[in-house]
């Protein structure tokens, strides 16, 4: 929102305006247990969010605000973790704790069972009463692999894996935090030369 000559607050749309429009976007991540993990936002093949964490040490880059870095000093310290760096897909117990649940059967994703349920938010809120989720998390994992919102019938919102790779070996470069924007990376502590 800016003001124009009158002094009047002017509203300008960075994309398309106030229509709803489709918008695709790819989430790409990569996590090996206890704390490493990369994720990748393009839209359009445009890069457009990337974060990378290695154990306590965090890095995020977006391309409307730039990059920070931060250290968790426990998930509600001071510099808590970034949202990017907090993925219901590999933490479903944080739904667990929002939503009230209904199973409604099992299938199959990507060539994997899945637990498919039915869900309510436990604060429904005042502004979308009508609000349900559709999830569907893998059988043998628990991570997410499907998540839909719904408003009066309509899917308003989706979310879907459109691959998965379990047990898979992961080069240590994939935890390299490089600003799209910068010329240099930051290694992770562990591996930092002296």
């Amino acid at each position: 929102i800016s003001a124009s000559e009158l002094g009047k607050p002017q509203l300008t749309w960075q994309r398309s305006g106030p229509w709803p429009v489709r918008e695709v976007r790819t989430r790409r991540v990569w996590f090996e247990r206890p704390a490493r993990l990369r994720v990748e936002i393009t839209e359009d093949e445009d890069l457009t969010r990337l974060g990378v964490r290695q154990g306590p040490q965090w890095w995020r880059w977006d391309v409307l605000e730039g990059t920070s870095e931060g250290v968790v000093a426990g998930e509600q310290g001071p510099q808590a973790i970034p949202p990017l760096l907090v993925l219901p897909v590999r933490d479903p117990q944080r739904l667990l704790a929002r939503m009230r649940f209904e199973p409604t059967g099992t299938a199959q994703r990507l060539g994997r069972e899945v637990v498919c349920a039915r869900a309510f938010s436990r604060q429904q809120p005042r502004d979308r009463p009508s609000l349900s989720h559709e999830l569907e998390f893998d059988a043998e994992h628990g991570a997410v692999l499907r998540r839909a919102e719904f408003e009066d019938g309509q899917c308003v919102f989706e979310r879907e894996a459109t691959a998965v790779i379990y047990n898979s070996a992961l080069e240590e470069q994939c935890f390299v935090f490089e600003a799209p924007d910068r010329q240099d990376a930051v290694e992770p502590p562990a591996t930092r030369e002296p």
